[in-house]
């Protein structure tokens, strides 16, 4: 059957694709439909939802420095904000897994991104810190749906041999929002204007908060015209469910009419048990936990935490220490820590001064920052594309392994170089360990059947995630005291995390044993 993928898919004019239908593999069914205009629209919108997913989750460390006065601030707030979103994606991440296994991946994330919209402009309107955490917090609890969901979805519709440059080329969306968010704040925070809204004052930072949830409408408003995934529809429907999307897709790509798909029939050589309800969501979890898969869930896990941990953890401080860094007096050549360290003491000293009652807030939002970050922003898209390319030409764990060892060094480096340009460029280098996300979501897409793939990725990004709020909370906690300590610990445990990549399985040899369990790829 193979023979009949080689013959179409080998012309080049898609008028000469013989009109004899046949029947076919599942894969080789899915190589007929090729590859054009419906692979890259579904990469545009899944790019889209990972534009938003990151705007959702990092937006909040511009505002915790435009917003400090007003809502009363300190570095624990901060640092509890930071990691407001992170703590919804992980609290519902498996809820998400369960639904999106079951009722679909484009079902699940199209409400969830749209009730998404709806908390996050809601939480711009917050007068307290208390009431802007929780709103976050369900804004996370949404976003959850989408942030892993998604990378299942976008593998799914692209053969073997593109998925992994696919979700590579799909992560790159996440560094333009490196570009966009720090380009909104610049053009908006920085303004001196407000006007008063019933009980509360509309500042800048709170503008800057309602353009977040643009990328989700227009996602929202793309899914609606694409398929759900013929992956799971084949694994929870069967083949004769799945024959008229891959017929789209053909159609779409070829411009030609679904009628026109060479395949009559779908044949599977493995049989399907994607069973629907609770009982079976628990079953799919213990095979997880069993060989071959349990060290592949270990591995995976581990190093997702740790590229989180560095990436998002770091990220969340790094306008406000970039602002520190700008906003510095000192003429002497000082690490960036004794920098944040001076503007501690010069706040005890103030309070010290005035009394246990008196609160000192100040207020100054460095514009440097703002093209700093977007500067950031564009070495982390150049590092994707790049990603891109070489991800099929490296290998997977060899490029996964040397960013994440690099970037590791970077984080040690930048604590301790006393030249503040030298440490900010160590700091946007470290920061690109986010880059490794996406080549260990490609490696982790291949070993799980597609029963337990929107779980399996939901279950590891929220391992992440948690460790995004770990980081942001580890630096909120000791910054201001222990910051070399963080920033060395942060490090070290990025680097060690590369062990592990020397004890992940060959994924042919643990899709062969999970095919032997009645389970397809």
């Amino acid at each position: 059957m193979g023979n009949i993928a080689a013959q179409i898919i080998g012309v080049t004019d898609p008028e000469s694709v013989t009109r004899k239908k046949a029947e076919a593999t599942f894969e080789d069914a899915v190589e007929m439909t090729g590859h054009g205009k419906f692979n890259n629209f579904v990469l545009l919108t899944c790019g889209l939802i990972l534009l938003n997913v990151s705007m959702e989750s990092v937006g909040i460390s511009y505002v915790i420095t435009a917003a400090e006065c007003e809502l009363d601030l300190g570095s624990e707030h901060k640092g509890l904000l930071s990691a407001s979103a992170f703590i919804g994606i992980v609290s519902t991440s498996f809820l998400w897994g369960f639904l999106g296994d079951r009722y679909g991946r484009r079902a699940v994330m199209t409400p969830a991104m749209l009730a998404s919209v709806a908390f996050s402009l809601a939480s711009s309107f917050a007068t307290n810190v208390w009431t802007i955490l929780v709103l976050r917090i369900l804004t996370g609890c949404l976003v959850s749906a989408s942030s892993a969901t998604v990378y299942a979805y976008l593998g799914e519709m692209h053969v073997k041999s593109r998925r992994a440059a696919a979700i590579a080329w799909g992560s790159a969306f996440i560094s333009f929002s490196f570009i966009i968010l720090p380009g909104l704040a610049w053009l908006i925070i920085p303004g001196e204007w407000s006007w008063q809204w019933g009980w509360m004052t509309i500042a800048p930072w709170r503008v800057f908060m309602w353009f977040w949830g643009l990328p989700a409408l227009v996602a929202s408003a793309a899914l609606l015209s694409l398929p759900e995934s013929p992956r799971h529809v084949l694994a929870t429907k069967g083949p004769d469910a799945a024959l008229p999307i891959l017929a789209r897709m053909y159609a779409w790509n070829y411009g030609k009419t679904a009628e026109s798909y060479p395949v009559s029939k779908i044949t599977s050589s493995t049989t399907e048990s994607c069973r629907s309800g609770f009982g079976e969501a628990l079953r799919n979890i213990s095979l997880m936990v069993r060989p071959p898969l349990a060290r592949c869930v270990l591995i995976s896990h581990v190093s997702m935490f740790a590229v989180f941990m560095l990436s998002s953890g770091l990220y969340m401080w790094v306008p406000d220490i970039l602002n520190n860094i700008l906003n510095s007096k000192s003429e002497q050549s000082i690490t960036i820590c004794q920098i944040i360290h001076n503007k501690f003491k010069a706040a005890q000293n103030v309070t010290h001064v005035h009394g246990p009652g008196y609160h000192y807030c100040r207020t100054d939002v460095s514009v440097g920052v703002f093209p700093i970050s977007m500067g950031m922003g564009a070495m982390f898209a150049v590092v994707y594309l790049a990603i891109g390319f070489l991800i099929d030409k490296i290998g997977k764990k060899t490029l996964h392994c040397s960013i994440m060892l690099f970037c590791g060094a970077a984080t040690i480096g930048a604590a301790f170089v006393p030249q503040g340009g030298l440490a900010t460029v160590l700091l946007v280098l470290s920061l690109c360990c986010g880059c490794a996300g996406s080549i260990l979501a490609a490696i982790a897409v291949d070993v799980f059947p597609t029963c337990l793939r929107a779980m399996a990725m939901c279950l590891m990004y929220m391992v992440g995630r948690a460790g995004a709020a770990v980081g942001s909370n580890l630096l909120g906690a000791t910054l201001d005291r222990h910051c070399q300590l963080a920033f060395t610990f942060l490090g070290l445990f990025t680097m060690l995390s590369t062990i592990l990549m020397l004890f992940w399985p060959a994924p042919e040899h643990v899709r062969r044993k999970m095919e032997e369990k009645g389970l397809s790829y």
